[in-house]
C-alpha cells in the first residue's frame, strides 16, 4: 500500500475542509465548524435524511459466530478513562471465535483527550522553517508565507521561544532561537528575505531542529513547522534519510509538522516526515490559505494536553496480530507500537487491527492488551493507561452478534484502501472494484451511524463518499481530460482527504 496515503491510525474529524466542504452531517441535526482553511457551501441539516434501508451485504453473513449457551450480546468497550484524563478503550468485533468460520476477529483501540484546555499551557519552543526557493515567488506564495509567520508570532507570548529559518540551497537563520520579547524586530527580519534558488529541504529541517535544541528547556512543547512548495532537489534528498532526521528529532522530544503548498511538492515525503516526527501534514491548496493553516497548527500546539504519546498493543496470550489497517503488515507478530506525538484538547483517534487466534480447542482464548503512555504537560509525570479485551474459543451451536460498529468501520477502511489503489493509476478495473465496494458499504454505514447517533462513523461515511466523488472525477470511465495542474490539484486534495482519515493527523474533534 502506498505509504503516501496510509498509516495505522485513524483520527476522528467531524468536519473536513479538505474537500471544499465547510460542514458534514451531524447526528444531532447541527453542523460543526471546520478549520478555516477552505470556505465552501454549508450542508443544511434539514437536507440530511437517512437513506432507505440497505440490504445486508453478502460479506456480512460471515459476521455471526457460534458460542455455546452464552446469550447473544455485542462486545462492549473496556475503558480506563476518567472524565479529566486521557481515555483508552479496546473493543473486539466478537466475544468468541471458532475453527469453522471465516470470520475475522477485529480489534479497535480508541483513545481520546479531554475537551478542557490545560489551565496553564506549557511554553512553546517553535522553529518556523520557510522554503524561499524561486518557485515560492509564484502566486504570492512567499508573501503569504511571511504573513502566516507574522500571524504565528503575534500569538506567542514572552514565555515562548521562537526561531525563524528560511532555506533554498542553503539555510538562512533570520532569527536564532530566543524568547519572544521583540516582535517588531522579528517582523523586520521576515521582510528582509526574498525567494531565490533551489530547494535543500534538509538544510532547513536540520537548522530548525538545531535552533530548538539550542534553547531546550524542560516542560516546553518543542516543534518545527516546515513549509515548502517543491521537491527536495539538493542536499539530502533520499526520503528515508530525511525521515530519519525527523525520527531522531522526535526521539529527543522535538516534533515536526509539514505544510505543502501548490501542486509541485512531494506529498509522500511530507507525510513521511510528519509521521516520523510525530507531527501533522497539511495540504494547502492555495497560497491565500497559508495564514489560516499556520494558525490552525499553532492553535493545536497551544492546546497540548499530552506529550510524547505512544500506543502499544500486544497479544498477551493465544494468538498474534495478522493485520494493521492502513499499513503493510507482512507477517504474524505479537506486538504493534505507534508513536503518536502530542494530543490536543478534545481529540480522539483509533487503531484497527485483525487478530489470528493460536488455538482452536476448548478453554482456549485470545487476550490483547493496549497501553497508552504520555507525559503530562502540567506535572511532567509519565503516565500509563492500560486496557484489555479477550475472546474465547467456542465450538457451540449458538450465535453471538458481531459488534457492528467495529465491522462497519473496518469495511470503510477496506473501501478506502481500494479507492486509494485506484487513485494511483488509470486502471478502470481497480476503479470498478472501488466503486463496487463503495456501493456495497456506504449506505449501510451511513444508516447505522444515523440510527445509532454515531458521529465518528457518519464522518467516515462522509469521507468515503467524497473521496469516491473525487476519484470518479479523475479516474471514472467518463472523466474528461484534465490539465496537468488541475489533475495534480485534485490528486493532492484526494490524497490529503485520505490522509486525514487514515493517517496520523489529529484534528479537533469538537
Amino acid at each position: 500500500m502506498n505509504s503516501r496515503i496510509y498509516s495505522s491510525i485513524l483520527i476522528s474529524i467531524p468536519l473536513l475542509a479538505v474537500w471544499g466542504c465547510s460542514t458534514v452531517p451531524s447526528v444531532r441535526g447541527q453542523a460543526a465548524k471546520a478549520p478555516p482553511v477552505v470556505v465552501a457551501p454549508t450542508i443544511a441539516p434539514s437536507a440530511i435524511k437517512p437513506p432507505a434501508p440497505v440490504p445486508a451485504p453478502a460479506e456480512l453473513s460471515r459476521a455471526p459466530i457460534t458460542q455455546g449457551e452464552r446469550p447473544a450480546t455485542s462486545a462492549t468497550f473496556v475503558s480506563a478513562a476518567q472524565q479529566e484524563t486521557i481515555a483508552l478503550r479496546a473493543n473486539l468485533s466478537h466475544l468468541a471465535y471458532n475453527s469453522t468460520t471465516s470470520t475475522q476477529l477485529l480489534l479497535k483501540v480508541q483513545f481520546s483527550s479531554p475537551d478542557k484546555r490545560p489551565p496553564n499551557r506549557p511554553p512553546l519552543n517553535l522553529a518556523l522553517v520557510l522554503d524561499r526557493s524561486s518557485s515560492m515567488g509564484a502566486d504570492m506564495k512567499f508573501s503569504h508565507a511571511i504573513g502566516a509567520a507574522r500571524a504565528v508570532i503575534e500569538n506567542l507570548t514572552e514565555r515562548d521561544t521562537v526561531s525563524m529559518v528560511a532555506f533554498n540551497e542553503r539555510s538562512l537563520v533570520l532569527s536564532p532561537a530566543g524568547r519572544v520579547v521583540n516582535k517588531p524586530f522579528l517582523f523586520q527580519r521576515l521582510s528582509e528575505v526574498s525567494p531565490d534558488g533551489i530547494t535543500d529541504l534538509s538544510a532547513g529541517l536540520l537548522e530548525g531542529i538545531a535552533q530548538i535544541s539550542s534553547q531546550n528547556a524542560e516542560g516546553q512543547v518543542k516543534h518545527v513547522l516546515l513549509l515548502t512548495d517543491g521537491q527536495a532537489n539538493t542536499g539530502v534528498t533520499d526520503p528515508a534519510a530525511l525521515s530519519k532526521i525527523a525520527e531522531t528529532a522526535h526521539a529527543k522530544g522535538i516534533g515536526v509538522s509539514t505544510l505543502g503548498c501548490g501542486t509541485d511538492f512531494n506529498e509522500k515525503l511530507l507525510t513521511d516526515l510528519a509521521t516520523a516526527g510525530g507531527g501533522r501534514y497539511t495540504y494547502v491548496k492555495s497560497s491565500e490559505q497559508l495564514p489560516a493553516a499556520f494558525r490552525e497548527e499553532l492553535r493545536g500546539l497551544l492546546e497540548v494536553v499530552a506529550q510524547n504519546v505512544r500506543l502499544k498493543i500486544f497479544v498477551k496470550q493465544g494468538g498474534a496480530i495478522s493485520k494493521v489497517y492502513g499499513q503493510p503488515w507482512p507477517q504474524l507478530l505479537p506486538t504493534f507500537e505507534l508513536p503518536i506525538g502530542n494530543l490536543r484538547a478534545g481529540e480522539r483517534g483509533f487503531v484497527m487491527l485483525a487478530l489470528k487466534p493460536a488455538d482452536f480447542k476448548p478453554r482456549a482464548a485470545i487476550e490483547v492488551v493496549a497501553k497508552l503512555t504520555y507525559d503530562s504537560p502540567e506535572t511532567s509525570e509519565r503516565i500509563t493507561r492500560a486496557v484489555s479485551a479477550h475472546a474465547d474459543f467456542s465450538a457451540g451451536a449458538g450465535t453471538i452478534e458481531a459488534n457492528e460498529e467495529v465491522t462497519l468501520c473496518a469495511a470503510v477502511m477496506d473501501a478506502m484502501d481500494l479507492a486509494a489503489e485506484a487513485l494511483q493509476d488509470f486502471d478502470l478495473d481497480r476503479y470498478a472494484k472501488a466503486r463496487a465496494s463503495f456501493d456495497q458499504w456506504h449506505g449501510r454505514v451511513r444508516q447505522y451511524a444515523l440510527t445509532h447517533h454515531n458521529q465518528d462513523l457518519l464522518n467516515e461515511a462522509f469521507l468515503l463518499k467524497h473521496f469516491m466523488e473525487e476519484l470518479q472525477a479523475i479516474r471514472g470511465p467518463d472523466a474528461p481530460p484534465l490539465l496537468s495542474d488541475t489533475r495534480g490539484q485534485i490528486e493532492k486534495q484526494s490524497d490529503y482527504q485520505n490522509y486525514q482519515l487514515l493517517h496520523h493527523q489529529v484534528t479537533q474533534a469538537k
